[in-house]
């Protein structure tokens, strides 16, 4: 199993959000199976990234909220949180 890490920019936009009950649950699920090495489901679209984030990668939780993120061998660092808009300005 991973050990989860987040960055200090990933607790600041954890704060700022709008999160639905639903998609806080999503967001819940998707990160548990990330820490068991497990792959998410094809509705959290988890793909890699291009450009300045191109050793992060990205799911989607419900509509334009998403999580970019880093998985190592050992760890599982969620680095930000928002929507397209807040995070690729």
């Amino acid at each position: 199993m991973l050990t989860l890490k987040r960055h200090k920019q990933f607790i600041k936009d954890f704060n700022k959000i709008k999160i639905t009950d639903t998609q806080f649950q999503k967001f819940i699920n998707y990160i548990s199976l990330l820490l068991n090495n497990k792959e998410l489901p094809a509705e959290a679209r988890d793909h890699f990234l291009t450009g300045e984030w191109s050793d992060t990668r990205e799911f989607h939780v419900g509509g334009d909220l998403l999580v970019i993120y880093i998985k190592t061998d050992k760890d599982l660092i969620l680095i930000r949180i928002g929507t397209h808009s807040q995070l690729f300005k």
